[in-house]
């Protein structure tokens, strides 16, 4: 195998079902003109599932594809950091496996990186299976009242009021390449000399908020974090967490609550420390209450 690549395509599978196969398909169909590799690591998805089949049958049969399975669930963060470790490519994407391509995107955005000396990670447009604009590919820094406008809708609510889209960013032109925090964790690409200057993934995340807070660590270092509309995917969303709805809530909010004491815990007094948990947790209360009357 070609240990030179100018993009490692790393794919974390968990219990994916046939989505992984579409990414796959979809990935080869419009992927030209460049020289990349897949890595996956599975996991430990259920021996009988279908994206494990997959795995198994077809694509440790196929060139430039490196299949490692895992006999825990290492988690989002973890495992990507685990297969960044031994890429080979100048540029590293980092894809989940229900994302469907519409164009070129791994062309499009590595020639942004090595076009882009200042650039430390890029993403694409991603949008909704109805075709509509899926928000976390473009979002500013997640200062908590910024976060909070975002939770409770204030900032959908007046897309246009950029008092109310410091996070959420609604305010900003989705067709134009924009200066933004944090990328979609679903689709994006980064230097590998910048993971290996600051790190992967904080893997005190298992999942969610791992991007987010990769993304302050790469403005932090002077890098710069751009969302290009000039490649589109359609990422499904949801494919392995609504099999575990409650359990992936109560992760996202330990995410939560992890990030707000990583970044903001010494800004704040007790009082307002107190009150910013109180909404965290409130907010993990109202969604199962949500989710147990669906």
């Amino acid at each position: 195998m070609d240990k030179f690549f100018d993009v490692s395509i790393i794919i974390v599978n968990w219990n994916a079902g046939k989505y992984l196969q579409e990414t796959i398909e979809s990935l080869e169909k419009q992927t030209q003109d460049i020289n990349y590799e897949v890595i996956i690591l599975d996991n430990n998805s259920d021996k009988n599932e279908e994206s494990f089949k997959y795995i198994d049958n077809i694509l440790e049969k196929k060139e430039n594809f490196r299949i490692f399975k895992s006999n825990e669930n290492l988690g989002f963060a973890k495992a990507n950091n685990k297969a960044m470790e031994i890429a080979y490519g100048r540029n590293l994407l980092i894809l989940n496996p229900d994302v469907i391509f519409h164009n070129n995107v791994v062309k499009i955005l590595s020639d942004y990186l090595d076009e882009n000396d200042n650039v430390g990670m890029v993403g694409p447009k991603v949008l909704n299976q109805s075709g509509s604009f899926q928000q976390p590919c473009l979002r500013g820094k997640p200062y908590p009242k910024d976060t909070l406008f975002h939770l409770i809708g204030l900032a959908k609510a007046f897309p246009k009021n950029e008092f109310f889209n410091g996070y959420a960013l609604w305010h900003l032109d989705r067709e134009k390449i924009q200066n933004c925090w944090s990328l979609s964790g679903c689709c994006m690409m980064v230097k590998k000399s910048l993971f290996e200057e600051i790190g992967g993934m904080d893997e005190q995340f298992f999942m969610y908020q791992e991007e987010t807070d990769w993304g302050i660590r790469t403005k932090n270092f002077g890098k710069e974090i751009i969302y290009n509309p000039d490649a589109v995917v359609t990422h499904i969303g949801g494919v392995t967490t609504k099999k575990i709805k409650i359990k992936s809530i109560y992760i996202f909010t330990q995410s939560m609550e992890k990030f707000f004491k990583k970044h903001f815990w010494e800004k704040y007094n007790f009082i307002q420390k107190a009150f910013w948990l109180s909404l965290i947790w409130g907010n993990f209360g109202l969604k199962c209450i949500q989710k147990g009357l669906k």
